[in-house]
């Protein structure tokens, strides 16, 4: 057990912090050998590692991270999380952790572990966002967006995904309050980030479900220039139009996309999107 001392809690840290900076690179290593499949050559490797220096705390980890993130190998990660709280500070295992029991739907116990976590290393930025997360599915709307707002106060490169699970977490209440707190949130992202169409589009319908037509048409239309006017983004505002009771004025986005499509090289894509123009329009399928 950890001692709460000054002199012993500056050495944990010192032992630690290069672990924070190692974390967050495994972290992003899992997900690249996730998406080149590799997962069971850095397996094997791991294994290999661990039978050379078999009581290297760190080697247990990266291979219990690397399990916990495999559907159906859960135990098996457990098992290295706890061998490796055994090697070396045990807080150097709590927030792998807290993945852990986050992704098997613990949701209490991985915030407890973010909690052990976030006492010793109060500025790692991805534990808020989960314990965030977490303190969602348990009901707990004002701990969710607190530890929302600590990260995105701490992390300097955020993805789009984590202002709207945010903002959804405002709009979870359908309360109007709620709603514009939500789409104050997307805005704050999009000032951060940049005109971003993922979170355009979800205050698009946040818009739509406050009944604000005219605004959430106004958004789709500074869409325009990123998307270079497309033939999508043509068809995404006939659609809009639509839906807000305006389809004169969709028509005419309509015919505009299927002439432009007309000019272009066939793709499915383009085939699908050919289809979604004849059913707004009400023709039937050539096929």
């Amino acid at each position: 057990m950890i001692l709460e001392t000054h002199s012993n809690r500056g050495l944990v840290m010192k032992h630690l912090l290069p672990g924070i900076l190692w974390f967050a690179l495994l972290v992003s290593s899992i997900e690249n050998l996730r998406a080149h499949d590799d997962v069971a050559d850095h397996l094997r490797l791991l294994d290999q590692a661990i039978e050379r220096t078999p009581n290297k705390q760190s080697l247990y980890i990266e291979r219990g991270a690397l399990y916990s993130s495999e559907a159906g190998m859960h135990e098996r990660a457990l098992q290295d999380f706890r061998r490796a709280e055994q090697l070396g500070p045990p807080v150097a295992v709590a927030h792998p952790l807290g993945m852990l029991f986050f992704r098997t739907g613990d949701f209490a116990k991985a915030r407890s572990y973010f909690d052990r976590y976030l006492e010793q290393f109060p500025g790692f930025a991805p534990a808020y966002e989960y314990r965030a997360k977490a303190a969602y599915r348990m009901g707990d709307k004002a701990k969710s967006m607190a530890d929302y707002d600590a990260f995105f106060r701490l992390q300097k490169h955020i993805n789009p995904g984590s202002y709207i699970d945010a903002a959804g977490v405002h709009a979870s209440s359908n309360d109007e309050r709620d709603i514009k707190a939500a789409l104050s949130l997307l805005d704050q992202g999009m000032n951060r980030l940049g005109l971003n169409p993922e979170l355009q589009r979800y205050a698009i319908r946040l818009e739509l479900q406050r009944s604000q037509p005219d605004k959430a048409i106004q958004r789709l239309l500074g869409l325009k220039t990123l998307l270079k006017g497309s033939p999508a983004w043509q068809v995404d505002m006939a659609e809009l139009l639509i839906e807000t009771g305006r389809s004169a004025q969709a028509a005419a986005y309509l015919d505009a996309a299927e002439a432009r499509l007309a000019k272009l090289r066939s793709t499915p894509a383009r085939s699908d999107l050919a289809k979604k123009i004849r059913t707004l329009k009400g023709q039937p399928d050539p096929r």
